[in-house]
């Protein structure tokens, strides 16, 4: 079953909302700094009024550097994230998925589907406020989170608007990768009635497949379409 290979990129929420995280860290940080610099600038100003205005002068100046250094950080920030998610794409085969992120250091990766073992959907607090979504992709040999011993997953499809149309898309390719793939030695060995049984089977559950992938393929082509 040869399909064309579908080009999925983050949607602009993607940056968005990365961008009101930093401007949240920015206000829960900012916040508490500031009014205990002030409370400690009050109170050595309380205990030494002669060098009141001395001390008020040094908060003003901390103040400033301290906005200054969020100033060029946010700049900073701002520039490399909205190069970052330009970059960054997947690409969902017939066969594998090839994800592709990076800004100074540009990966490459290659999952594919004979070592997929399972496709999961995570959509966190700030994703339902942007109403974007996760495809993350596990494999047999993916890597162990150091705060369990369950398997982490391989590969993350980050940022999509169309999370759910993704996830069911892939889906249904590996099922189908799966069922032109299984392999039947054993059944070679028993009749060939049964043989016969199993490839007339394989062979409907395709069909099913391919119709299905079509439904899907033009569904998510009309939604990368309008999301682009």
């Amino acid at each position: 079953m040869s399909r064309e290979p579908r080009i999925i990129r983050p949607s602009r929420n993607f940056l968005w909302k990365n961008y009101f995280q930093f401007f949240l860290i920015f206000f829960v940080t900012s916040v508490p700094t500031i009014v205990t610099l002030s409370l400690f600038i009050t109170f050595l100003s309380s205990i030494d009024q002669a060098r009141g205005p001395v001390l008020q002068d040094l908060f003003f100046l901390l103040m400033i550097i301290y906005f200054l250094l969020w100033i060029i950080g946010g700049i900073l920030y701002t520039i490399g994230e909205y190069l970052y998610i330009r970059n960054m794409y997947f690409i969902v085969h017939g066969h594998e998925i090839v994800v592709k992120k990076g800004l100074i250091n540009i990966t490459e990766k290659h999952v594919p589907y004979r070592t997929v073992t399972n496709i999961d959907m995570r959509i966190g607090l700030f994703d339902r406020l942007f109403q974007i979504g996760t495809v993350e992709i596990q494999t047999a040999g993916g890597s162990i989170s150091s705060s369990s011993l369950e398997a982490g997953p391989e590969e993350k499809l980050e940022g999509i608007r169309v999370y759910k149309e993704v996830r069911d898309y892939i889906l249904t390719q590996l099922r189908a990768y799966q069922a032109s793939h299984l392999d039947t030695s054993e059944g070679l060995t028993k009749k060939s009635a049964d043989v016969s049984a199993i490839i007339v089977e394989l062979q409907n559950i395709n069909s099913l497949l391919d119709t299905r992938l079509a439904q899907l393929e033009k569904k998510l082509d009309e939604l990368l379409n309008r999301d682009n």
